[in-house]
């Protein structure tokens, strides 16, 4: 975890005898950025568009138009690690974090061709730089998927009210979905390869699995200007989703 800015009282002016510190409360308007694909920069073929304008804000946009129905995008980042997402069907763009840092990027679309063989669609290489390193992790996306009318919004504001520091704000929004979420055992058994979380749909219904209380909590605490890191691996020998915050 990173070191986000801190705020302290000093000590009590010399000679007093008592000193009352009072903090105030953190302005809790939601911040919502929102990811584009310009089009200054941008790759791709007929079925195909990676759009690179925006890396400095620390995401990139893909778009697919083929009919491929299992199409996989790769993202390479500079320390070697190897994300994987699998792109809707719907033909708009999606936003991808680079949840690697500044350096070279490779980023590329798999088609389907039988069973779990895939083949290049199409790759390309981008040289990166973050212009600040919380960035990726501010930005909606594909698994946090938020805008400024989304409810978890809203809530996220409502949990955030009277906080008087970053830390209690998590707090608040931690046990606020700890508490009225509760599992799905039923979703958790017979979801499939490629699902993607709706996070006011898991708020409405106050149930869902570890995806859908990480891209829940990671909303609220995004909107709110709190840099949080959805992962998805495995805790052990369970394939899971979790989150870190930076303060």
């Amino acid at each position: 975890h990173a070191d986000h800015g801190s705020t302290a009282s000093g000590p009590a002016a010399a000679g007093t005898s008592e000193s009352t510190d009072t903090i105030a409360a953190r302005d809790n308007t939601p911040t919502v950025l929102v990811p584009s694909a310009d089009g200054t920069e941008s790759y791709g073929s007929d079925t195909v568009s990676i759009d690179i304008s925006n890396t400095s804000e620390g995401y990139v946009m893909v778009q697919y138009t083929g009919n491929n129905p299992k199409v996989k995008l790769q993202v390479g980042t500079p320390g070697g690690d190897t994300y994987t997402y699998l792109l809707s069907q719907d033909r708009l763009y999606e936003a991808f974090p680079l949840s690697g840092g500044n350096g070279p990027y490779t980023f590329t679309v798999l088609e389907n061709v039988e069973g779990d063989m895939y083949s290049v669609a199409f790759d390309q290489n981008a040289e990166v730089q973050i212009k600040d390193e919380f960035l990726p992790f501010l930005y909606p996306n594909q698994y946090v998927d938020f805008a400024s009318d989304s409810t978890a919004v809203a809530k996220g504001k409502e949990l955030a009210a009277g906080a008087g520091s970053e830390l209690e704000v998590i707090t608040n929004i931690y046990h606020f979905v700890t508490e009225n979420i509760v599992y799905d055992t039923d979703k958790a058994s017979s979801v499939e390869y490629g699902y993607l979380p709706d996070i006011d749909e898991t708020l409405s219904t106050q149930k869902g699995i570890c995806f859908d209380y990480a891209a829940l909590t990671a909303a609220m605490l995004r909107s709110q200007r709190i840099p949080t890191r959805l992962e998805v691996g495995y805790a052990g020998d369970a394939y899971h989703a979790w989150i870190s915050c930076y303060v």
